[in-house]
């Protein structure tokens, strides 16, 4: 008989609650009351339903890094791009070239980083899309995340009081390889994203994401945290569903998530393979960890579905070496469908007879898949 999960040691509440309460006040401000940050906003600002003035940044606006010598594809150049949206392509040459990032990119909410009642001519960033053609590594080089984007920003800016809502910017990677990110510590000059922190590769609270062809590995972020995770990939408070299609994690490492951490935010993996990823800490919620070797979710009523996906060798040493799935309140459902989950280790607990899987929430629906 397997054993029973000691209740102490699922996934708590608080953080999640905390930035429940905290979204739900911001979008009940009204006219003049507190903003994300604590500072006031201009009067009528936060309940106006403001938006930026002219055309929405789309996928359609192109942007090139380069001009035809890996020399030419500097992160100053890089970061430029990317901070206002748009789909980003590179001229670097005919071979393949690393980029070794001095900084963590950012998007902005708004094309001047303003709020659109401070900045007429800023204008929504509806989508970035970060595109490598199968030729750019983007290296965090062991010392900083790759990727940072937040609609609560302050220092990005809001584009009213209900950016808990918000579903831009959509940001895309593709044909890309991030490696050797680093979100121990958060970006500089930035907030976290919430619950924590963490995203090695890539770190996000709103908006959208979906990662298309992909590599991640080596990535990393706190070795041990109650609720931090997602050693390439966080994602906290979405509305719309984070995408993850026919991409590779390798060697990703954090607190929880050793690849990809979601907090109150539903998700996708399909077509995707996640091996050799860990959770690092210890103690499970209640201490410091250890959830989630591939996945780790916190949450309610978002689902997960994992579909034509592999997770093998994945370390967890409390719940869930493959997935680690909680919704606290039981309404979520997690689905695993045409996938193989076998020879994850570490588990001291799990659900059934599934040790790579740990399990609460509305129901667990698995289909014409091999879980172990």
């Amino acid at each position: 008989m397997p054993p029973r999960p000691r209740p102490r040691r699922t996934a708590r509440l608080a953080s999640v609650a905390a930035l429940a309460l905290g979204l739900a006040a911001l979008a009940a401000a009204p006219s003049g009351a507190a903003s994300p940050s604590g500072a006031a906003s201009p009067s009528g600002a936060a309940s106006s339903g403001a938006v930026a003035a002219g055309a929405p940044v789309t996928a359609a606006t192109v942007k090139i890094v380069g001009n035809g010598t890996a020399r030419s594809c500097t992160p100053t150049a890089l970061a430029k791009a990317v901070r206002s949206g748009g789909t980003i392509r590179f001229r670097c040459g005919p071979t393949k070239v690393a980029i070794s990032l001095d900084r963590t990119l950012y998007t902005c909410n708004t094309t001047t980083c303003r709020h659109p009642w401070e900045d007429p001519s800023a204008r929504v960033v509806a989508a970035v899309v970060i595109d490598g053609g199968d030729k750019v590594i983007l290296s965090g080089a062991g010392k900083r995340g790759i990727f940072y984007a937040n609609t609560c920003e302050e220092s990005l800016g809001w584009l009213d009081a209900h950016c808990d809502t918000q579903t831009t910017p959509h940001v895309t990677f593709k044909n890309i390889v991030l490696k050797n990110g680093n979100a121990t510590k958060g970006p500089a000059r930035f907030d976290s994203v919430g619950g924590g922190g963490g995203g090695g590769a890539i770190a996000m609270r709103g908006g959208r994401l979906t990662v298309q062809d992909a590599q991640l590995r080596d990535n990393r972020c706190m070795t041990r945290h109650s609720d931090a995770g997602g050693g390439a990939i966080r994602v906290v408070g979405q509305r719309a569903t984070a995408r993850i299609v026919r991409s590779t994690f390798e060697r990703n490492r954090c607190a929880n998530g050793g690849a990809i951490s979601s907090l109150q935010a539903p998700l996708l993996v399909r077509g995707s393979t996640l091996v050799e990823n860990t959770a690092t800490g210890s103690g499970a919620s209640s201490g410091q960890g250890g959830n989630g070797g591939a996945i780790y979710f916190d949450g309610t009523a978002q689902d997960v579905t994992v579909e034509s996906s592999t997770l093998q060798r994945n370390v967890a040493p409390e719940g869930g070496p493959g997935v680690f799935y909680v919704s606290n309140d039981r309404t979520g459902t997690l689905t695993i469908t045409g996938s193989t989950v076998t020879r994850n280790t570490g588990a001291s607990f799990w659900t059934g007879s599934t040790r790579s899987i740990f399990f609460l929430g509305k129901a667990f629906v698995r289909s014409g898949s091999t879980i172990t």
